[in-house]
C-alpha cells in the first residue's frame, strides 16, 4: 500500500468516526496527564522525606557527662566501643 493510499485512508476514517477520534485523543491526554502527575508526585514526597531528614540532625552527636558505662553493640554486635560496653575503666574526653 502506497504512502498516499494510506494516508487518505486514514484521513477518511478519522473524518467520519468523529466520536471515536475525539475519545482516543481524551483518552491519550488523560493517560500523560495521570503519568506526569504521578511522577511529579513521587519526586515532591521523596524531596520532602530527604529535607525532614536531613534535618534530624544525622551528623551530629551528643555527650552527656555522668551517663556510666558506654555500650556501642547493638543486639551482641561490636562497633568498637571497647567490646560491647564490657570496660570498666573511665576515659575523660580532651581536646
Amino acid at each position: 500500500m502506497r504512502i498516499s493510499k494510506a494516508l487518505k485512508l486514514a484521513l477518511n476514517i478519522l473524518l467520519h468516526s468523529k466520536l471515536r477520534s475525539w475519545l482516543t485523543i481524551i483518552g491519550i491526554v488523560i493517560g500523560v496527564a495521570a503519568v506526569v502527575s504521578i511522577i511529579s508526585i513521587g519526586e515532591g514526597l521523596k524531596q520532602n522525606v530527604q529535607s525532614r531528614l536531613g534535618g534530624l540532625g544525622a551528623d551530629i552527636i551528643t555527650v552527656s557527662p555522668g551517663g556510666g558505662r558506654a555500650s556501642a553493640g547493638f543486639r551482641g554486635f561490636d562497633f568498637g566501643g571497647g567490646g560491647g560496653g564490657t570496660s570498666t575503666t573511665a576515659k575523660n574526653l580532651t581536646k
